[in-house]
């Protein structure tokens, strides 16, 4: 008799409290409902659930709580964390991916807008974790998973401004993933590649006007850089953080993980 049982434990968040954080679309939303579906409290925070600018939280699924929270405040971020634990009484999962993109040569690189990525990029992802490790250690369990990029280990033209934040991400989950081991605090980063995500959606269009093509075309631009000729799906980087904070995800602190069809090997 096959025990299937054993292999929905291995992915139960049942009782966990979760906050995710980019939460109103693309793979926010997706990492937020893959989640909830474990069985997890899910707290899906995003500068974009104020009264100006919901747009797109319509993929997020409409039982799962959103909180105005923006990461590069840390008075936004410990009202908002103290607040979760005051009415859940806890805090387990923290799920770093707000993040935005920005791409310019050298040259001509704006230093703002530079400023911005590394302000919500880095400097949100140590906002959040700071004071997110305090209220695990109450309870000797909790998992961070952040969300890196493919970019964190390549060299792409353009990209520095969103490449050295990605990558100083990846680094500080190294360091994290060894100095909370002891207090069962596991420390993890995804690393994917092309996602099919609202901003994916944008540099699609973006490259198949500079080509004089098709949509199809500006896809098929992208899909070219990747070994297996595909993009990612949402739902992939959801499930791949629900890996990591159940049962499954117990062998694996500081470490990198590359979902990207083969474009980066560890």
């Amino acid at each position: 008799m096959r025990k299937g049982e054993r292999f929905k434990e291995l992915f139960d968040l049942k009782g966990r409290v979760a906050v995710v954080t980019g939460a109103a679309k693309g793979n926010g939303a997706g990492i937020a409902n893959a989640l909830y579906d474990a069985g997890a409290q899910v707290m899906a925070t995003d500068v974009a659930f104020s009264d100006e600018g919901d747009s797109g939280s319509q993929s997020l699924y409409p039982e799962i709580p959103r909180m105005v929270m923006d990461v590069t405040s840390e008075e936004s971020v410990g009202e908002v964390f103290a607040t979760i634990v005051k009415e859940q009484g806890r805090l387990d999962i923290l799920c770093n991916n707000a993040g935005v993109i920005y791409k310019a040569p050298v040259d001509e690189l704006e230093m703002e807008q530079f400023r911005k990525v590394t302000e919500i990029n880095l400097h949100g992802v140590v906002n959040c974790t700071k004071h997110a490790v305090p209220y695990m250690r109450k309870n000797s369990w909790g998992r961070i998973v952040n969300i890196s990029s493919s970019q964190a280990f390549l060299a792409t033209e353009t990209y520095s401004a969103y490449s050295a934040s990605k990558a100083a991400v990846s680094h500080l989950t190294r360091i994290w993933g060894n100095e909370l081991a002891a207090e069962n605090i596991l420390v993890n980063a995804l690393c994917p590649c092309f996602v099919k995500t609202p901003m994916m959606t944008q540099s699609i269009a973006k490259k198949a006007q500079e080509l004089g093509g098709s949509l199809e075309m500006g896809e098929k631009y992208f899909t070219d850089l990747i070994p297996t000729h595909r993009l990612l799906e949402i739902e992939e980087i959801g499930n791949w953080v629900t890996l990591l904070c159940g049962e499954m995800g117990r062998a694996m602190t500081g470490s990198n993980i590359s979902i990207t069809c083969g474009q980066v090997t560890l």
